[in-house]
């Protein structure tokens, strides 16, 4: 039996929910807007807890009333906390290349852009450390409909558009 480690952000409370639709073992670490720290010392506990929990399957989830994503996008009063800046510059990023998308498809486009670049960035860590029998996926949860949806492909999420 392969376990799940779950990466979320604590905001989301969505722990409980994962617990009662996923049966298998759950693992999870959280971080502000899933900004995990991805120095040597995280990457190392990582690996262990893949290693020593059976882990085949990690999941970066968002919800898609994220506050943390939501403040990037309106207000940006967390701007200044610490390991939130490059998150914040990235979806300013993103916001400015997507005005053609209405508000909801932007949303979830935002959100699978975001957790295809994080699952590229463990992606490269874990294949790094020899561990590439893991799956790494992304979903987003879907409070309204009490539902987690796959995001988009990184086909669709790409850094930008260009149109001839």
């Amino acid at each position: 039996m392969q376990n799940n480690l779950f990466l979320l952000c604590p905001t989301d409370n969505l722990e409980p929910v994962i617990n009662a639709m996923y049966s298998y073992e759950n693992y999870f670490y959280t971080s502000l807007g899933n900004t995990f720290s991805k120095d040597i010392k995280t990457v190392e506990c990582l690996k262990t807890l893949i290693k020593t929990k059976n882990i085949g399957t990690i999941f970066f989830i968002l919800s898609s009333k994220n506050k943390i994503i939501l403040d990037a996008l309106e207000t940006q009063i967390f701007k200044n906390i610490t390991g939130l800046e490059h998150l914040y510059k990235k979806i300013e990023e993103q916001k400015r290349y997507s005005k053609f998308w209405n508000n909801n498809q932007f949303e979830n486009l935002l959100l699978s852009y975001y957790l295809n670049f994080k699952i590229k960035e463990l992606s490269n860590d874990l294949s790094s450390m020899l561990l590439p029998s893991v799956t790494i996926k992304g979903k987003i949860y879907n409070e309204q409909e009490h539902k987690f949806y796959p995001i988009y492909s990184n086909l669709i999420c790409q850094e930008k558009f260009h149109f001839n």
